[in-house]
């Protein structure tokens, strides 16, 4: 492992440093995930989740916030219903700045379960980006199902996917293959979004919905406003695969630069369709 700067964030702990997910904690990734939320916003058509932006003011619901990140989203749910109660966790303090005070966070893993909360708990568990985070979806799953309420609960997924280029694609080889290295050995899909639903059917939970939002990486000639929502995911993107290939070129020993080199060709959207939001919504009827 190689050490950390001393520019890096005082949030990255041992926690964080053993953990199979690549992005460090700090201050520029944390603006880059407020960054990506914003986005992710404009393609799903509503800052919270399409099936729950519609709630009263004066819901009182208990809410849960996955792999928190930044924050972002758990505060502002939390501002606009003030009467209910939002819960997230990370594998670091959440260095939130701006938070009401009906929400609070916690440290766990979401790949150490059981998580530290109670059976049946939670109205609305939301999880978001955790793709390159779970090593076991299966089991991950099957924690949110123990913790969200039994017929009235929902758990709210979104994960995100592009598929991959032709393997004889030398223009892509090396950052294709350390991904494939990288997350292979940590049991790391990066394709295992349009697998949400069959993950949540195979712990018992009833899926209620279920929808793909494409979006491009750059320029979307057929539609101005996707593309100028295609050039920032395109860029937020860019800046968190460049870390990611980092990290990992740095846990293998690597030099970076001829790998780094290579992600403007593995995300050029000439090369290949669009990317992927999916979006699932899953509950416990039993």
């Amino acid at each position: 492992m190689a050490p950390v700067d001393d520019g890096m964030s005082s949030l990255i702990t041992d926690l964080v440093l053993r953990s199979p997910y690549p992005l460090l904690p700090t201050p520029d990734e944390i603006e880059r995930i407020e960054f990506q939320h914003s986005i992710v916003s404009q393609i799903l058509g509503c800052r919270f989740l399409p099936s729950i932006d519609h709630f009263a003011i004066h819901s009182r619901l208990n809410i849960l916030d996955c792999g928190s990140g930044a924050g972002t989203w758990a505060s502002e749910i939390g501002f606009a219903l003030p009467e209910s109660t939002v819960t997230g966790f990370d594998i670091f303090d959440v260095p939130c700045k701006f938070r009401p005070t009906n929400v609070k966070f916690v440290v766990a893993d979401a790949n150490d379960p059981p998580l530290p909360f109670a059976d049946n708990t939670f109205d609305v568990v939301h999880s978001r980006f955790l793709l390159v985070g779970i090593t076991n979806w299966v089991r991950y799953i099957s924690e949110l199902k123990r913790l969200v309420k039994t017929s009235t609960g929902e758990i709210h997924m979104i994960e995100i996917t592009a598929p991959p280029l032709p393997a004889g694609d030398e223009d892509t080889m090396l950052i294709r293959d350390l991904f494939d290295a990288g997350f292979g050995q940590a049991n790391i899909s990066l394709f295992m979004a349009p697998k949400l639903s069959d993950y949540c059917r195979a712990v018992g939970l009833t899926v209620t919905h279920e929808k793909m939002y494409p979006f491009a990486y750059g320029d979307w000639p057929e539609d101005p406003e996707q593309s100028r929502v295609g050039g920032l995911m395109l860029s937020c993107t860019m800046e968190g695969m460049e870390k990611i290939a980092t990290r990992l070129c740095e846990r293998k020993g690597y030099d970076s630069k001829p790998y780094i080199s290579q992600l403007p060709a593995y995300l050029d959207q000439s090369r290949k369709p669009a990317g992927e939001l999916w979006y699932v919504v899953a509950k416990k009827l039993e």
